[in-house]
C-alpha cells in the first residue's frame, strides 16, 4: 500500500487493518495529515508535535498521545479559508453552542468531529487537548501542553521563557501565555476575545 497517498477523505474505505495502523503509527499518520495541509502549516504540526512531546516527558504524559495531538491538532485549521462552511456545519450539527462567531476557534472545536467522522479516531484524550488547542477551558495536562506547544513552537520564532516555565509548571506558563494571547488577540488580530479560564 502506498501510504504517501493517503488522504481524510479516503481513509474510510481503507480495510480495518490498515486504518488502524496509519491510526498508531505516528510516521503514518503523517500521511494523510501532510494531505490535507499547506506546507507552511504542516511544518507548524510538526513542530507542535515534537515541542508536545517534549513537554510530555517532564509531566508524565505519554510523549506519542502529545505527538500526536501535535501532528493532529490543525487538521481542519485550512477549512477556514477553502471551505469555512464545512467547520460552521460540524459545529451547527454537533456542538451548536460555539457558533459564537469566534471563527479562529472553530477549527478546534470541528476537529474532533472531522476525526471522528473521516477516521474512527475516538482517543479522548487527544481529542480533548485538539478541541481546547485554541481557547483552553480544560485542565488536562496534555490539553495544557498543546496549547502552549502551539503557541510557542520553534517555527513561531517567539523567543521566550514559556517553554522552559512550562517544562516546570504548565499552569505558570498557560496563565502567562494566557496575557500574551489576549494581547495578541485584541491589539494585533483586532478580534474578539474569550479569555481562557481554568
Amino acid at each position: 500500500m502506498n501510504y504517501e497517498d493517503v488522504t481524510f477523505d479516503c481513509f474510510m474505505s481503507l480495510e480495518s487493518k490498515e486504518r488502524k495502523k496509519i491510526l498508531n503509527d505516528p510516521e503514518l499518520l503523517k500521511h494523510p495529515v501532510k494531505n490535507n495541509l499547506k506546507q507552511s502549516r504542516y511544518d507548524h504540526s510538526l513542530s507542535v508535535a515534537e515541542t508536545a512531546r517534549d513537554l510530555a516527558l517532564f509531566h508524565h504524559v505519554d510523549p506519542e498521545k502529545a505527538y500526536i495531538a501535535g501532528l493532529l491538532h490543525d487538521v481542519c485549521k485550512g477549512f477556514e479559508k477553502s471551505d469555512p462552511a464545512l467547520l460552521e456545519d460540524y459545529l451547527n450539527f454537533y456542538d451548536p453552542d460555539k457558533l459564537n462567531g469566534l471563527t479562529g476557534a472553530y477549527h478546534a472545536w470541528a476537529a474532533p468531529y472531522y476525526l471522528k467522522e473521516k477516521t474512527g479516531f475516538h482517543d479522548k484524550d487527544i481529542l480533548n487537548a485538539i478541541y481546547n488547542h485554541t481557547i483552553c477551558r480544560s485542565k488536562d495536562r496534555l490539553s495544557l501542553i498543546l496549547y502552549i506547544a502551539d503557541k510557542r513552537e520553534p517555527l513561531r520564532g517567539i523567543i521566550d521563557d514559556i517553554i522552559k516555565i512550562a517544562r516546570k509548571d504548565l499552569y505558570r506558563a498557560y496563565k502567562i501565555l494566557g496575557w500574551d494571547v489576549e494581547r495578541y488577540i485584541k491589539e494585533v488580530k483586532n478580534e474578539r476575545f474569550i479569555e481562557n479560564r481554568l
